[in-house]
């Protein structure tokens, strides 16, 4: 990261020649990003950290893809919790949080009840707790909603990423998260894998980079 804090400073959305130097190595890393967990560089679109892709999910969602429902737990992060709560208020948007054990285990059986209203939703579930370690069972969970047509699959992977393989060309999901500090990297950059099938409009808008 020092050279591009100190002197390669150049506007990635710039066509001068100190642009084109950035631009050029965000490219590489965003296809190793996307070669890691075997998606597609277009896939990844860069964030300003885990909240940021999280909201983005969230937001997106129901701006763009004409989501009514969020089903999300009692514990997720605050990025999604509190999105989830901010969108029922604002937008008026349905959410329901599924059963979950004594250790914080989703129930599965709540879960495809929930699924069972056809209304367009979005599940936003975390593969590992950030305070107790309880796992999500990802793949299950991802067919699951892969099975209803008007259901979305978010993961928040902050606590993952880096530390469990991730196949996603194997995996039906829409929207992963992932912050860089939880892996050794600069702290304030993350991403949002965005699956190809969907199309969404920025959540921030201004100047065209991400």
């Amino acid at each position: 990261m020092l050279p591009f804090l100190k002197t390669d400073f150049g506007n990635p959305s710039s066509t001068h020649s100190y642009g084109r130097k950035t631009k050029n190595a965000i490219e590489i890393n965003r296809k190793k990003i996307a070669d890691h967990i075997n998606a597609e560089p277009s896939e990844i679109v860069f964030t300003s950290g885990g909240t940021e892709a999280d909201n983005m999910a969230l937001r997106c969602a129901v701006a763009d893809l004409g989501v009514k429902r969020i089903i999300t737990s009692c514990i997720e992060h605050h990025a999604v919790g509190h999105t989830a709560m901010c969108l029922k208020e604002s937008c008026n948007i349905q959410v329901d949080f599924v059963n979950l054990d004594s250790k914080g285990h989703v129930d599965l059986n709540h879960l495809n009840e929930l699924l069972k209203k056809d209304i367009p939703t979005i599940v936003s579930l975390m593969h590992a707790n950030n305070e107790i370690g309880s796992l999500l069972p990802f793949q299950e969970v991802a067919q699951i909603c892969a099975q209803k047509s008007h259901v979305y699959f978010h993961s928040d992977t902050v606590q993952t990423m880096g530390h469990y393989d991730f196949n996603l060309s194997e995996t039906p999901i829409d929207f992963l998260t992932c912050s860089a500090h939880k892996l050794h990297g600069p702290k304030g950059i993350g991403f949002l894998y965005v699956n190809n099938n969907i199309s969404l409009n920025p959540l921030i808008t201004g100047g065209s980079q991400e």
